[in-house]
């Protein structure tokens, strides 16, 4: 039986926080540009509750961008779709029951399914005119990785991870990346089918899992593993009968990214951030004699940049 853990990004806060609960941010970070629009992606277009989650998939996959919004008619954001949604729906986690009691036969209509069945209602969106310093304080206390972004309600684009990172990056941080890296590597072996790993991410809270032979990473499996195999449409030739116990039944390897980028814990984190841009991954694993010693995200390098 998998242990359901609570998801990373929240039980790790807890090291960035005061004891009023607001993270303590560097000086700098309230120097910088007051308001959002530097850092706003705009061309991540919004989508309509009526969507077909392949259509959603296109997009992630195309923008590389984990989170798109729902909006309205008059362009109000109502709701999100993250790639967790997408995972969670076939077959990670609970969204998976909507594709059970509709006993869809194939996986073409299972992705044909509208975005309101699975999207997030209600979510956390930021106004243009915030505070950077605000921004943080809110994507640290609520775990979020992506938000909606609005001008007077109405939706102008997405702020994540990677613009933050990009924006605050400067050539030396002072801080090493074993100061700031999760010691704790979750991990899906490589005899692990499509349906195990998906479970294992919902499961677990993560959105990445290092695929290991053993003691040897060969790979990394992520959230963009999925979206890419279905939103290039590259899932209609890997499947011949196309169902849904076929698309469980994948092998991990054959979907992992088996490039693996590393790093060393004495490294400055502004170098980390550097090939995390370059290569515009979300993750590093920190080797440390031969051995792998844990692993830096976008958020370990903000948090080690603000607070």
């Amino acid at each position: 039986m998998v242990k359901v853990y609570t998801p990373r990004r929240l039980r790790e806060r807890n090291r960035w926080l005061r004891s009023d609960g607001k993270p303590n941010f560097k000086s700098r970070i309230h120097d910088k540009t007051p308001e959002l629009s530097p850092l706003i992606r705009r061309d991540v277009p919004g989508v309509n509750t009526s969507t077909p989650i392949l259509n959603v998939c296109e997009l992630m996959s195309k923008l590389n961008t984990r989170l798109i919004p729902v909006l309205t008619g008059r362009n109000e954001v109502i709701g999100v779709i993250t790639a967790t949604d997408i995972i969670d729906y076939l077959g990670g986690g609970l969204k998976h029951n909507i594709v059970l009691n509709l006993k869809l036969p194939t996986i073409y209509d299972i992705l044909q399914v509208p975005a309101g069945k699975i999207m997030t209602e209600n979510p956390v969106v930021v106004e243009e005119s915030l505070k950077l310093s605000k921004l943080l304080e809110l994507m640290v206390n609520l775990g979020l990785g992506a938000v909606p972004v609005v001008s007077q309600n109405k939706y102008v684009g997405i702020i994540t991870e990677y613009e933050i990172v990009k924006f605050l990056t400067y050539k030396h941080v002072g801080v090493k990346v074993a100061d700031v890296m999760t010691r704790e590597v979750l991990s899906v072996d490589e005899n692990s089918k499509l349906s195990t790993a998906m479970k294992l991410m919902i499961n677990l809270g993560v959105r990445r899992l290092p695929v290991v032979s053993g003691e040897k990473v060969v790979g990394i499996f992520t959230w963009k593993d999925v979206i890419d195999l279905i939103g290039t449409h590259k899932i209609f030739n890997v499947l011949s009968l196309k169902t849904l116990d076929e698309f469980a039944s994948i092998p991990v390897t054959s979907v992992m990214t088996p490039e693996v980028m590393l790093i060393d814990p004495q490294a400055d984190i502004s170098e980390a951030a550097s090939k995390i841009l370059e290569t515009q991954t979300s993750l590093l694993l920190v080797s440390e004699d031969g051995r792998l010693a844990g692993i830096i995200t976008e958020r370990d390098i903000i948090y080690g940049l603000v607070v």
